[in-house]
């Protein structure tokens, strides 16, 4: 028996409301609400950040050698540290060892010059890396024009080095006898952190999908005004919520997993990050399944920052060529197995990500850089010369303000 359907009979009340809801789309909120559940946030972030679950113990100085009898032995009445591959300065037999910084802080900076060494001291040791290159990374999430990051990290570093002499702080926070090498700011920061990582971004953005917060029929008025504030603001508290690791003590808190050593501060960190970036999808009604791979992502760029060997072979420049690597071979096999996109960028940024982990594991075979001999010429600061853990001597000590 054939039975004829009349295609336009009523469709019962109940069928009706279900596909009414199934169509229906979450509506993203509007941007003075979204201004001020940011603006909670960040208050929020400014009290936890107050708490201390571990806090840098101050180091003894009897753990401290006096850097003099490093740099002049002959000048000092100290017995001399004995180094494990030190350089020696053919026209001055006395001088035995050197510490230089292209700022002009040491005055060794003009005994000795050696190319192997500055290659060493830019990418070994601990480093302010990790941070450079989340905000690199999640920069082009909220303003996706790769142009308007680099200004803004470029402007960043400015502010860093403008507020040593107007704040009596590097970047804000720290001493200034911690203060960072200019070789160190600006090619760690600014290119092997900064640069790269901003085209990290801009491709895993244009490879998800991601939609624009920032509208681009820009006008000079209040509205354009409020999205692009909005999106600059939600962005700014995204790195201030990542620095929540400081109330563990940054890196000099550590622990024992499975064998691996860890930071509980940057796990900390990160599941905030993830817990805050869950809270724009919401508010900016952008679609799930997004959010995941944008969290697989995050991911695979914290954890080699967080998981490693050993204190003393976590070099986290190194580590950021890793995860430049892993992240952005990921991006591309993605790219390529959904066939997204144009082929010429998944091409360039292919053969980029490659020869990043090739240099990579030369890194960690030492056959362009080998690793320094003695911790020395790689520590962080100058001001202390410690074998405590910590690579920074400077931070962990209690210096009275004049």
């Amino acid at each position: 028996m054939i039975v004829k359907l009349n295609r336009e009979a009523p469709v019962p009340l109940e069928y009706t409301v279900f596909a009414t809801e199934e169509a229906e789309q979450p509506e993203a909120w509007s941007l003075k609400k979204q201004c001020l559940v940011t603006l909670l946030v960040y208050l929020l972030f400014t009290f936890v950040i107050r708490i201390q679950i571990y806090s840098i113990p101050a180091t003894s100085p009897d753990m401290f050698l006096d850097a003099g009898t490093i740099l002049f032995p002959h000048s000092s009445k100290s017995a001399p540290r004995t180094l494990k591959e030190p350089y020696h300065v053919s026209t001055r037999p006395d001088i035995e060892s050197w510490f230089f910084d292209l700022g002009g802080s040491s005055c060794a900076c003009t005994l000795q010059w050696d190319r192997k060494q500055y290659w060493q001291r830019l990418f070994y040791g601990q480093k302010f890396v990790l941070a450079h290159v989340m905000t690199a990374f999640t920069g082009p999430f909220f303003v996706p024009c790769w142009e308007w990051n680099i200004l803004y990290k470029v402007l960043n570093e400015v502010l860093e080095e403008l507020a040593l002499p107007v704040y009596g702080k590097w970047a804000g926070s720290d001493e200034p006898m911690n203060v960072e090498t200019r070789y160190d700011s600006l090619i760690n920061d600014l290119v092997l952190s900064g640069f790269v990582f901003i085209m990290l971004g801009t491709h895993a953005v244009y490879v998800l999908q991601l939609p624009s917060i920032a509208t681009y029929n820009l006008r000079w008025d209040l509205p354009s005004c409020l999205t692009l504030f909005t999106a600059f603001f939600q962005y700014y508290v995204l790195q201030s919520v990542q620095t929540l690791w400081l109330i563990f003590g940054f890196r000099t808190y550590k622990t024992y997993i499975f064998g691996f050593l860890y930071l509980p501060g940057n796990v900390f960190a990160f599941v905030l990050q993830i817990a805050y970036l869950r809270l724009i999808w919401l508010m900016r009604a952008w679609r799930l399944d997004i959010y995941y791979k944008t969290v697989f992502l995050l991911v695979l760029l914290w954890t080699p920052f967080t998981f490693f060997t050993e204190v003393y072979t976590f070099h986290e420049q190194i580590q950021a060529i890793l995860s430049f690597a892993l992240t952005g071979i990921s991006v591309s096999v993605y790219q390529y197995c959904l066939h997204i996109g144009s082929e010429k960028i998944l091409c360039f940024a292919s053969i980029c990500y490659v020869l990043a982990m090739i240099f990579y594991l030369s890194l960690q075979l030492g056959l362009l850089i080998p690793v320094p001999g003695d911790r020395y010429y790689y520590q962080q600061g100058g001001c202390g010369i410690s074998n405590h853990s910590v690579a920074g001597a400077c931070q962990a000590l209690t210096m009275a303000r004049a």
